[in-house]
């Protein structure tokens, strides 16, 4: 037989070889290998969940004042930026024709009066007086129509904010063309401030939601560190064919006419009170590269991996869907577990 290393025989090295590997892989566990963490239990609160949007800020009413005739405009007694009350004269139109609707109301009276003469006397049929009543008749209707839209007035109390004529101009039935206010034609541009409204677009997910009443906030940029209360109002019964969104508007109290019209609003709706499991933001695990939401618990310190869905941030907490409260779950640790660990909890 031939000799081996120290003596060894070939079967004795291969038991010695075997039992140093054996030894060397199956390393037995120890708690310094098992991760410590740290766990908070899920709650239960009620909360207000929150819609935000943005919209923008019109008059509570807007009126462009004219006339249904055409004139020269000879007077306007606002100038922009000045406050009018109802019933004010804002314009007065030349009176030209006025004039020739009355010099022809007159030359029509006197054949209405001979007629109606003749007609005591039997001299003239009942359809000839009834022809030169009509004339009559509608000739003083001409005059009041014509006495009319030669003067305009206030049909609300509010603010002239654009002139959009000025004095020795001639009028016509032309629209003003800004877009976003009235199209339809003027002298000036009438406008109630106070109030104002808030319009902004709900998509057809979140309609379902917004109900008459709810309560609003309202931020505007140009308003800084302000911010104004109201309530849902008026909301379109009929959705936009290309964003599939819906108006609805928000009535806010301008005392200061801080807010112009055309300004950018930020816009919150409070929607009903409701219950919900809620966690610390800092428990919630994201999945890197994706949007997926997760939280660890922990049963028998053993680790379980839950997939939620965030409802609603909450301070530092958030509301959330998918796991139900009571539940322990990690709160600091958690990128160091993964399904089925074992783990130490902290403090136990």
């Amino acid at each position: 037989m031939k000799p081996t290393i120290l003596g060894l025989t070939p079967l004795a090295i291969a038991l010695v070889l075997t039992g140093c590997k054996t030894s060397k892989t199956e390393v037995p566990a120890t708690e310094e290998n098992v991760p410590l963490v740290s766990t908070v239990v899920v709650e239960e609160r009620i909360y207000s969940p929150t819609l935000s949007f943005t919209g923008t800020a019109f008059a509570n009413r807007e009126a462009n004042l004219g006339a249904t005739l055409p004139g020269k405009v000879e007077k306007i007694y606002f100038d922009e930026g000045q406050n009018v009350h109802e019933g004010d004269l804002i314009v007065e139109l030349s009176d030209e024709l006025l004039t020739q609707t009355i010099i022809e109301n007159e030359t029509i009276k006197k054949d209405f009066d001979r007629v109606s003469r003749l007609r005591e006397k039997g001299s003239i049929s009942e359809m000839e007086y009834d022809h030169v009543k009509a004339q009559y008749d509608a000739s003083q209707a001409k005059v009041q129509m014509v006495k009319k839209n030669t003067r305009v007035y206030a049909p609300f109390s509010g603010m002239v904010v654009e002139r959009m004529m000025e004095e020795g101009e001639v009028y016509f039935l032309n629209p003003g063309l800004e877009p976003g206010y009235s199209m339809r034609s003027g002298i000036v541009r009438l406008m109630q401030l106070n109030p104002v409204k808030v319009r902004f677009d709900v998509n057809e997910k979140d309609l379902g939601v917004i109900r008459k009443g709810l309560e609003v906030e309202v931020t505007f940029d140009g308003v800084a560190g302000k911010t104004y209360q109201g309530k849902v109002g008026t909301i379109k019964q009929i959705l936009s064919t290309t964003t599939h969104s819906a108006a609805v508007e928000v009535t806010i109290s301008n005392p200061q006419l801080e807010i112009k019209p055309g300004m950018f609003a930020y816009i919150t709706v409070k929607l009903p009170e409701i219950k919900a499991s809620v966690v610390p933001l800092k428990s919630i695990y994201r999945l890197p590269g994706t949007s997926d939401d997760y939280l660890f618990s922990v049963t028998n310190d053993t680790i379980n991996r839950i997939p939620i869905s965030r409802l609603e941030s909450i301070g530092e907490y958030v509301a959330v869907k998918g796991i139900e409260p009571g539940v322990e779950v990690v709160l600091d640790g958690k990128t160091r577990v993964s399904q089925g660990q074992r783990v130490r909890v902290s403090g136990k």
